[in-house]
């Protein structure tokens, strides 16, 4: 039986790594709900049946998508605000709409707007920050999730949401920074303000980086270690080319366009390195698979071929 101790203390006094831990997403639906969260958010809210088919009817389309509930204060009053996010390596994009009825989102028609590419007018420049306080899924995430959401909330230039689970509350409190799907985790309030300055810089923090959501777990943890290792912050710095996964070893192919220069980078994991509670009301321990880093090796990569109009046939 497992002492007893929550699951973000687990986590921590094992030293689990951070990084590669971000959930895959590529579509993200973020939608107001002032309501109390209950732990299955959706199923049990009070939004109109007609409403929750019609986003799990996108979620079900749309491959690698998520939504997650969003709110700042209980019973808030004017319109529902409503995104829709696309992260990707680059240029992610931000969709917000403004709901008077949870019932509009039914006309909206989102996937229609996206395949007929009419969600352009909808597009924002925000910089998104949410942060997972959803204490009904884990009790950790209320407890340290709130004082990062009020810490946040001072910055001018964000905009802060509170937010349902989103994924492995081991490491409350987690931010994600939107449209770009960068995870981030046990984040206090000593150091959000910096890891909100570093990204809207186009920085990221390495210490408390957990991954980019547009990539895969192998690819996670090799754009960690090409970072980490050359000392790369720059969320566009680094461009992913290749990746190889087997069952201990790991090489993933980067390039590092300042130099021209392509990385193999090479990890190797443990699937049994460690042991904690995954949850807080976890009464056994779970096995949790740890990746180490290598080696690094350049390489010079193969020009381009730019095809020659000429040789077009016909």
């Amino acid at each position: 039986m497992p002492e007893n101790i929550c699951c973000k203390e687990s986590s921590s006094n094992a030293n689990e790594h951070l990084y590669g831990t971000a959930p895959r997403v590529d579509h993200w639906f973020l939608l107001e709900y002032s309501e109390h969260w209950e732990k299955d958010s959706l199923e049990k809210s009070l939004i109109p049946e007609t409403v929750k088919s019609e986003l799990n009817k996108g979620l079900k389309l749309l491959q690698n998508s998520r939504l997650q509930f969003i709110k700042r204060e209980l019973h808030t009053e004017g319109p529902i605000n409503f995104y829709y996010i696309k992260s990707t390596e680059f240029e992610p994009k931000s969709y917000h709409f403004q709901l008077n009825t949870y019932e509009e989102l039914v006309e909206l028609d989102l996937i229609s707007l996206i395949e007929k590419g009419d969600i352009r007018d909808s597009e924002t420049n925000e910089k998104i920050a949410i942060i997972c306080t959803h204490g009904a899924y884990d009790s950790c995430c209320g407890k340290y999730g709130m004082p990062v959401f009020n810490e946040l909330q001072k910055n001018s230039s964000l905009s802060v949401w509170r937010s349902t689970h989103v994924g492995a509350h081991r490491f409350s409190a987690n931010m994600v920074m939107l449209p770009e799907g960068i995870y981030y985790g046990r984040v206090g309030i000593d150091n959000a303000a910096k890891i909100a300055e570093a990204h809207l810089k186009g920085d990221i923090v390495l210490d408390n980086f957990r991954g980019r959501c547009c990539f895969r777990q192998p690819s996670q943890v090799s754009d960690y270690f090409i970072r980490k290792q050359l000392s790369i912050h720059g969320i566009y710095e680094v461009r992913w080319e290749f990746e190889k996964d087997r069952d201990d070893y790991i090489a993933v192919e980067f390039l590092v366009e300042k130099d021209n220069l392509g990385y193999s980078v090479n990890s190797i994991v443990l699937n049994n390195a460690i042991k904690i509670k995954t949850s807080c009301i976890d009464e056994k321990l779970t096995t949790i698979p740890q990746f180490y880093f290598y080696s690094l090796i350049p390489y010079t990569p193969k020009p381009k071929e730019v095809p020659n109009p000429a040789e077009k046939k016909g």
